[in-house]
């Protein structure tokens, strides 16, 4: 997510946190995998998945960034539920093929950080309201 050009300097630091908010989550969850016994593998799994899904929507964004409307919002619906279904194929070939304590430490891993992660699009997406109609932004 970017900050338009005309966004006050002191707003940039705090978009960028509520931008990352759901990687710092999954970051920081470490600390508490280790508490619990969780292996690093699967946390590191977690972590890993949730970046890419990260990565994968500020890539959707910039492409439909172009579009219609409808286009737009029916690229990133398609994006979203893609993405979804295969992080959980991905999540479940680990838990039974390989650990299943692995494959459920990034289980939770993801879903704190994606969580988080819609959080802080939806408070991103408030201040972004709330600058345009202030006048703040283009």
């Amino acid at each position: 997510m970017t900050v338009a050009p005309s966004a006050p300097r002191e707003t940039r630091p705090l978009v960028f946190v509520v931008s990352t908010l759901g990687l710092i989550v999954a970051f920081l969850s470490l600390p508490i995998v280790l508490l619990a016994g969780g292996p690093v593998a699967g946390w590191a799994l977690g972590f890993g998945l949730l970046a890419a899904n990260w990565v994968g929507q500020l890539v959707m964004t910039k492409m439909a960034m172009g579009m219609t409307p409808t286009m737009a919002v029916g690229l990133s619906g398609v994006s979203f539920i893609a993405r979804a279904w295969f992080i959980a194929a991905i999540l479940f070939i680990v838990a039974l093929r390989f650990d299943e304590t692995a494959g459920l430490t990034a289980a939770g891993v993801f879903l704190a950080g994606f969580t988080f992660d819609l959080m802080g699009r939806t408070l991103l997406f408030a201040m972004n309201e709330r600058a345009r109609k202030q006048g703040l932004t283009e």
